[in-house]
């Protein structure tokens, strides 16, 4: 549930909330082959944008000079709460190329897919062609019944992540902790 927000502009109702994530965006440098990938893990297409040619309030609203691109809103679980996935091949500007850092050394995008049975994921995933950078493994200290991670075409680590019943994420009770920066202090 969102928290309501009022402006203290005293004007008509100036009551908003935010209520969910509606889309995060991932960008490609193929489309037509980021797209297969996204299809193969279990996103389906909610949108084919591919050939629509952007307006100039796109670039606007991003504060950019200028912004076209192809994309495919893709969706994941089911109805209007479902994850959506903004697939786009930004043709202005183009996708600057990565670093001379290989990707296993870089700060990781990751996107990680709550799932039901890892395992199985794993083994139908690989059988048609998707190469994972870890196999299935279990942490039950934290609640992890299994998790492994694949790449997209694009370096995004995809993240197949199975929780014991209940559990909303990885439990840290009782896991080391760092001291804070020197000068903070920490509730």
């Amino acid at each position: 549930m969102s928290r309501p927000h009022t402006s203290s502009t005293g004007t008509s109702d100036r009551t908003w909330s935010v209520h969910q994530i509606f889309h995060f965006t991932v960008a490609c440098t193929n489309f037509e082959r980021s797209l297969e990938f996204y299809e193969t893990v279990g996103f389906q297409v909610l949108r084919d944008n591919r050939d629509v040619i952007w307006g100039g309030s796109v670039a606007r609203n991003f504060g950019m000079p200028r912004a076209q691109g192809r994309g495919a809103l893709l969706g994941i679980g089911d109805g209007p709460l479902e994850t959506r996935l903004d697939l786009i091949e930004w043709l202005e500007p183009k996708l600057a190329d990565s670093p001379d850092i290989p990707v296993e050394e870089q700060v990781p995008r990751i996107i990680a897919l709550r799932t039901d049975n890892v395992a199985a994921a794993y083994e139908d995933l690989s059988t048609r062609g998707i190469n994972f950078v870890s196999q299935p493994h279990a942490t039950p200290a934290i609640g992890v019944v299994n998790v492994c991670c694949c790449r997209d075409p694009d370096g995004y680590l995809i993240e197949f992540i199975e929780y014991e019943p209940g559990l909303l994420g990885s439990r840290i009770e009782g896991l080391p902790k760092r001291p804070p920066p020197a000068g903070q202090n920490r509730p």
